[in-house]
Formats: C-alpha cells, sequence, structure tokens
C-alpha cells in the first residue's frame, strides 16, 4: 500500500521509519557516491533534510554551520527537525535547557521558542562554547563577520544523542574541498592535476573523477556539438552547463546526489579536445537530471554556476568583480550574482513570471535551463532574498522592466501584457 506524503511525516514524527518493501536495515552513514537509486530517490544515508539540517538516523543529526553558529552562538531549528530534539510540544516563550559535551566538557544551552509572528526554535549556548567554536575556526570565523550569506564548504556540527534527552555529544567536522585548491579561470592538464592531488591511479583519465580524501567530484567537459549539428551535448554559455554521457547507476549518483551527500561538483571544461588543458570554471549545482530511457541513450543534465558569469563574447569572469560584492545595493549587480540566480530558479522555477514563456518548451533541448532573474530593491542592509524578491523572467519582459524609469513592477507589466 502506497503511504501518502502526509502519513509519512505524521508516521516519522511518532518516530517510525518508512522502509522500501525487500529493503534491508543498516546503518545510516554517509554515502559516497555508492549506491545506484532512480533519480529523485531520497539519499538512504539520509533520513530527514531540512534546510542545513541532515537526520542521519534516531540518533545523529547534522547541521551546516553558518554565520548564526560563528557570530550569534545559536542557530535555527525548523520545524522538520523538532522532533529529532523532541520539540513538538514547546511553547511559545518556552526554554528547555540541555547540555552539550565536546569532549569531557559539558557546556550549558537551551532550546527556546520566540514569541513572534512567526514562532521559531532555536538552539543558543553561552560564550564558553562559542569562544571554543570561534578558537577551533579563525578563519570562518572572520570570514562570517563580513559575510551574511551561508557556504557549503562550512565545517558541520555534528549532534548525537545520550541516553539523557537533554544531553547531547557534539563534534565537529571540517570538509575537505579540492576547489580550494585550484585557481579559478586558469587551465590545468590532467598531468598537473595528478601532482598537485598525488592521484596514482588511472581513472583520471576518464570524465568522471572523486580525489581521495575530498568532498569533490569532477567532471572533465569538452565541448561537443549533437550528431545533427543542430544543438550541443556539452555546452557552458557562463550561466548554463548542459552536459550529456554515459553517467548510469552510481556515476550519474554522483552529480544528482551531490548536495545530499555532501559533495562539490568541480568541472574542467575546455572548447576543443586538441586543447592542452581544461579550465577550471569554478564549483556547479545539479539543476536537473533526464536519464536515458532505453540501453545506449545518454543521460543529460542541466548544472549551474556557482563562482563565474559570463563576460562578453563566449567569456567568464570571477563572480563579483564585475556585478559588485554580492551585498552590492544594485539590484541590477545581483540579477547576475550566480547565488541569487540559483535559489531563485530552485525556488520558482525557470518559466517566465510575466509571460508563461519557457526557453526549453520553444527551444527543446538547446533552451533547457535558460532564464533571467530580475530582483526588487535590496533591504536597508544592501541584501536581498531571491524567495521574495527575485522571480524568472524571459529576456523580452526583462528590457521592458528595465527601459522604464522608475522599473515597472512585475504586476505592472503582468497589466500590459495581458
Amino acid at each position: 500500500m502506497e503511504t501518502t506524503p502526509g502519513t509519512k511525516n505524521k508516521l516519522y514524527r511518532s518516530g517510525f521509519r518508512i522502509i522500501k518493501s525487500g529493503a534491508s536495515m543498516r546503518t545510516p552513514g554517509r554515502i559516497k557516491g555508492g549506491e545506484q537509486r532512480r533519480d529523485g530517490d531520497a539519499d538512504p544515508a539520509i533520513l530527514h533534510k531540512s534546510h542545513s539540517w541532515r537526520i542521519l538516523s534516531d540518533t545523529v543529526a547534522v547541521k551546516r554551520m553558518d554565520r548564526s553558529s560563528f557570530i550569534h552562538h545559536e542557530m535555527a531549528v525548523p520545524v522538520a527537525i523538532r522532533p529529532f530534539f523532541g520539540l513538538e510540544t514547546m511553547s511559545l516563550g518556552e526554554k528547555r535547557p540541555v547540555g552539550l559535551s565536546f569532549g569531557v566538557i559539558e557546556y550549558q544551552a537551551y532550546f527556546e521558542m520566540l514569541i513572534e509572528k512567526n514562532p521559531r526554535t532555536r538552539l543558543v549556548w553561552k560564550s564558553d562554547l562559542q569562544n571554543l567554536i570561534q578558537d577551533w575556526f579563525p578563519a570562518w570565523t572572520a570570514f562570517f563577520r563580513s559575510h551574511a550569506e551561508s557556504d557549503d564548504t562550512a565545517p558541520e556540527m555534528k549532534i548525537k544523542k545520550t541516553r539523557s534527552p537533554s544531553k547531547f555529544l557534539l563534534f565537529f567536522e571540517e570538509v575537505k574541498r579540492s576547489s580550494t585548491s585550484l585557481e579559478l579561470l586558469k587551465t590545468y592538464s590532467r598531468e598537473e592535476l595528478k601532482d598537485t592531488f598525488q592521484i596514482t591511479d588511472a581513472i583520471i583519465r576518464n570524465g568522471i573523477h572523486v580525489p581521495r580524501d575530498t568532498s569533490s567530484v569532477w567532471l572533465f567537459v569538452t565541448e561537443e556539438r549533437s550528431p545533427d549539428g543542430l544543438s550541443f551535448r556539452n555546452h557552458f554559455d557562463g550561466q548554463v552547463l548542459q552536459l550529456e554521457g554515459q553517467f548510469k547507476g552510481r556515476i550519474g549518483g554522483l552529480i544528482t546526489n551531490h548536495e545530499s551527500e555532501g559533495n562539490e561538483i568541480v568541472v574542467l571544461y575546455r572548447r576543443k579536445k586538441r586543447d592542452s588543458g581544461f579550465r577550471y570554471v569554478g564549483r556547479f549545482s545539479c539543476h536537473t537530471h533526464t536519464p536515458g530511457q532505453f540501453i545506449g541513450d545518454l543521460a543529460r543534465f542541466i548544472l549551474f554556476p556557482q563562482d563565474v558569469i559570463p563576460d562578453g563574447d563566449l567569456g567568464l569572469a570571477k563572480a563579483g568583480v564585475i556585478t559588485g560584492t554580492r551585498r552590492g545595493s544594485n539590484p541590477n549587480e545581483m540579477e547576475m550574482d550566480p547565488a541569487i540566480r540559483n535559489r531563485t530558479i530552485r525556488v520558482h522555477g525557470d518559466t517566465c513570471a510575466v509571460c508563461g514563456f519557457n526557453f526549453s518548451e520553444k527551444y527543446g533541448r538547446f533552451g533547457e535551463g535558460y532564464i533571467e532573474v530580475h530582483c526588487g530593491e535590496p533591504s536597508s542592509r544592501g541584501e536581498v532574498d531571491p524567495v521574495t524578491k527575485c522571480v524568472p523572467v524571459c529576456s523580452n519582459c526583462h528590457r521592458m522592466i528595465h527601459r522604464a524609469e522608475p522599473k515597472l513592477t512585475i504586476e505592472e507589466l503582468k497589466k500590459i501584457v495581458h
């Protein structure tokens, strides 16, 4: 019998776990691209995921640390994560003291439900634990003093239950990313990469490689036209990477599940096979995956860049060099920011919010993933929320919005179009 999502959530909150028929019980743990799964299946190593939290088992939760963790000695606990800590019955204004043990020292903390228009729960600790975190990670503390946005390479805090419901064990894990040892937009030969990362096996000759002891997946991409000559199998225009290949089973899972498995995707790109090396064009996130229907069919991926933007004719530039900082006050600059663009498309899709135009519906595979982003006015702190302030728009509608002075709102342009 199929279980509805609502029933699954109710069972989860009650402490039950849904196991597929024929599945075996196994100890949850991080999968390094290991198991074959259908696209869209949940990662079997993760029981639940919400925002920057992951529930790995009945007793272990992991939180990607952010500005609040390093600067404000607290972290938000999403509604979906509250059952892990037994917080379903908390009332407004209530505080529940807990002990957080790191090594042999226990630090005092508390869960609190704030009295706000939209009540939220947070875990707060005192200055002694905060000093420990800042001493352990001085570079990350300095980073978050001047950056409000999260970073997927930040350390993780692992929280493990004990026999006492009010006491937890803490562990800190710093993720090793190969991207920190690569220079953006520099060209590397495979031999240079082998020397830099001390790679001894021959698998680096393939199109996908996972460097040992890192949380990285390398994609070696060579631009290639399709047999009909009308579109690309592999192509990157600075905003969208279209990739096709025999990426099946666990190999395809390395790409589609990279976020849930805690891996970054590193793309090394070249225009022609005879080029001397591959240009490092930064980190990417997987947007969509279309598996092949028959044996021999190519799987197709759409990926978005995180570190580069288009610059002139087929050129690339480091994000922030041309567009200004992410926290700049100019919405025109923010519209080119990869993080804002990716988040907007992930939340709102890639169909124009004004006229309903979709590039892939009109142009087929050649238009997959392509759309522009329009941002409203930033907050007083110079920040913009992609969820509430940004929308996807087609090129024509975007040009019309910016043609007026002051700029048209989305609703104003909708009235004109319709």
